[in-house]
């Protein structure tokens, strides 16, 4: 029975100890906003990245990124994120990524898991939450990643699982 016990703990202290270093990964330089901004908070999400079968040039289908679809735990709010891609606050404030800005991308630390980024937005007019925010980064990812065996047919869809923590940055006071 002392040994089942020991066992128990030992695993309990190992999933802590992952779930700390986890929540303790920092952004490469790659990633890291321009100068003059600091984090105006940070906030864990969950949800899905959408493919669809598509096909081109008459060649077999293949799984194309579609759009992002989570939630976000941010403080006191949650945000909701969708294509575009977009963030949009409980309180009606939103952020659209600057298309005129080329994301930055930095491969992910493990196989199965999408790539970290650093997004350049442009909040909306309405005040709120995420009216101050100008970059986004996503790191600490886990999942997302296109299923490895084809689509059958053009046109379907999937909805692939992952968790990521999601850093806002606004300008410095």
């Amino acid at each position: 029975m002392l040994a089942k016990s020991r066992i128990a703990w030992l695993a309990a202290a190992l999933c802590f100890a992952t779930a700390t270093l986890h929540a303790q990964e920092t952004a490469p330089n790659a990633l890291q906003p321009p100068v003059g901004y600091a984090i105006a908070f940070t906030a864990k999400a969950s949800g899905v990245q959408i493919y669809k079968s598509t096909v081109e040039n008459g060649a077999a289908p293949k799984w194309t990124f579609e759009a992002p679809l989570a939630e976000l735990s941010a403080p006191k709010q949650a945000i909701r994120h969708y294509a575009g891609p977009s963030w949009e606050a409980a309180d009606g404030s939103k952020i659209v990524r600057d298309t005129n800005t080329p994301v930055v991308t930095v491969p992910a630390k493990a196989a199965g898991d999408i790539p970290w980024l650093l997004i350049k937005v442009t909040p909306d007019a309405k005040p709120g939450l995420l009216s101050k925010v100008e970059y986004v980064q996503r790191i600490s990812t886990r999942g997302g990643v296109a299923p490895t065996t084809p689509p059958v047919r053009e046109g379907a869809t999937i909805g692939v699982p992952y968790t990521a923590t999601y850093v806002f940055y606004a300008k410095s006071n």
